[in-house]
């Protein structure tokens, strides 16, 4: 029986443990939406080089470099199918 429990002990908290972080994603996400503009995100992914250089851990660098590349490259995609829809 303590097999069983410790089964599903460890298997619930793996499934917390989850969606935490894809909660904590997701709060991430809609906070670095606020940054639009390529000179906003850029200053953002320059902010997260230099606490790397500094030696800071970031532990959250990679997924905050991912989410501001790709605000990034969403935006230029509007840009450009805008540009594209007004003959540009």
């Amino acid at each position: 029986m303590t097999t069983n429990t410790s089964f599903w002990t460890t298997f619930t908290d793996g499934l917390q443990e989850r969606r935490e972080r894809r909660r904590a994603i997701r709060s991430l996400r809609r906070e670095l939406a606020t940054y639009r503009s390529p000179s906003e995100i850029e200053d953002l992914l320059a902010m997260v080089d230099a606490q790397e250089a500094r030696g800071v851990d970031v532990a959250e660098a990679a997924t905050i470099r991912g989410i501001l590349h790709a605000n990034l490259q969403s935006y230029w995609e509007t840009r450009t199918g805008l540009r594209q829809a007004a003959g540009y």
